[in-house]
C-alpha cells in the first residue's frame, strides 16, 4: 500500500467543498459551526425539539442552552436516551467519559460522552506516543519500535496494531496528564521514566470519514481529530507490559518489520499516520526517496475549520 493511500485513508474528508447533505452543527448563539452532522443521525436529533433546532441542512443548540452546565446536561441526556432505544449502533460502545468541545478559541463550550462525540462531528482530541528504541542502543542496530496489537474486544478497531500508547484527551484531563495516565494503564510505564524521557514532538490533523461518501447508516459519521504527538526512547530494559488490557501483548519490531505490518494495513488508521510522521521527522521518509512527500506532510497537519482547544 502506498504511504499517500494509507495517509488519504485517514485524511478523507472532502477538501474543495462540503458534501451537500451533511447538516451544519451551530453553537446556541447561531454563531459558529462546530460540526458536520450526517442525515442519518440528524433524523433522530429533530425528535429533541428542546436541545435541537433543525431548520433546512442547520442544526442548532436551543438559544436557552446558554451556560455550560446546561448544555452538558441536555445534550448528554440526548445522548442517554439515544443509547436507550438502541438505535445508533456507535452508542454502543459507551465509554463513560467526556471530551470537551471549545468556542470560542481556546474556550470550553461543553462537555459530552465520548462516543456521542463523532455523531455531531465535532473536533476530538487524542495523545499518541512513539515508544522506540535508538539504534545506538537497539541490539539490532537500527530503529526498533514498541508496538501493540489492541485487544479483540476494543470497541474500535479491534485486533489492529497501535502506537505504543495513546489514547483520548479526557476531561478534566491536561495533556500531560492524559500521557502519564495513558502510559501506565495501557503499558505499565513508570511515571518517572515517561516524564524524565519524553520528548513533545508536534502535533497532528486530520478529518477522517468512516466510509468516505456514505452519510446514510449508524456507523458513518466524519470525525475531525487534533492529536498531540509525543517520542519516547526506550533504553533495552523497560519493557512495556499491559495494564488495563486495552492491548493484547507488545512486540518490538524491527524497522523493516514495521513497515511490513504498515504496508499490509494492519494499522488502525490514525496511528499508521502517527507512525509516517515519526518516519518523517527521524529522515527515514525523506524528499529524496518519496514522491508523496509533500503530500504526505500536508494531509497529516489539516487545517480544521472549527474552534480549536
Amino acid at each position: 500500500m502506498a504511504l499517500l493511500d494509507i495517509v488519504e485513508n485517514l485524511d478523507s474528508f472532502p477538501y474543495d467543498k462540503v458534501p451537500s447533505v451533511l447538516y451544519s452543527l451551530y453553537t446556541h448563539d447561531r454563531e459558529q459551526v462546530i460540526g458536520y452532522i450526517t442525515p442519518f443521525t440528524a433524523a433522530h436529533l429533530k425528535h429533541y425539539a428542546e436541545v435541537f433546532h433543525v431548520e433546512g441542512q442547520k442544526v442548532y443548540i436551543a438559544s436557552s442552552l446558554d451556560t455550560v452546565e446546561l448544555r452538558d446536561r441536555a445534550l448528554n441526556e440526548v445522548a442517554v436516551s439515544l443509547r436507550s432505544q438502541g438505535a445508533i449502533g456507535s452508542l454502543k460502545g459507551w465509554r463513560d467519559e467526556l471530551y470537551t468541545v471549545y468556542y470560542p478559541e481556546h474556550v470550553p463550550y461543553m462537555n459530552l460522552e465520548r462516543s456521542f462525540c463523532p455523531l455531531l462531528g465535532v473536533v476530538m482530541y487524542g495523545i499518541h506516543l512513539n515508544g522506540y528504541v535508538p539504534p545506538n542502543v537497539s541490539k539490532s542496530g537500527g530503529y526498533e519500535f514498541w508496538i501493540p496489537r489492541r485487544s479483540l474486544t476494543k470497541q474500535t478497531f479491534p485486533g489492529m496494531l497501535d502506537n505504543t500508547i495513546a489514547g483520548g484527551l479526557g476531561y478534566p484531563y491536561g495533556v500531560m496528564e492524559t500521557v502519564i495516565k495513558e502510559s501506565y494503564e495501557e503499558g505499565g510505564l513508570d511515571e518517572q521514566f515517561v516524564k524524565d524521557n519524553i520528548v513533545s514532538v508536534g502535533c497532528m490533523s486530520y478529518y477522517y470519514e468512516v466510509t468516505p461518501g456514505v452519510y446514510d447508516k449508524d456507523d458513518c459519521f466524519v470525525q475531525p481529530e487534533f492529536q498531540y504527538i509525543f517520542d519516547l526512547p526506550f533504553d533495552t530494559e523497560t519493557v512495556p507490559v499491559p495494564v488495563d488490557m486495552e492491548a493484547e501483548q507488545f512486540f518490538l519490531m524491527t524497522l523493516d518489520e514495521a513497515l511490513e505490518e504498515l504496508n499490509k494495513g494492519m494499522f488502525k488508521p490514525n496511528c499508521a499516520v502517527v507512525f509516517i510522521d515519526f518516519l518523517i521527522r527521524h529522515g527515514i521518509i525523506t524528499e529524496a526517496n518519496e514522491k508523496d512527500y509533500i503530500h504526505l506532510v500536508q494531509r497529516s497537519h489539516r487545517r480544521l475549520p472549527f474552534p480549536l482547544r
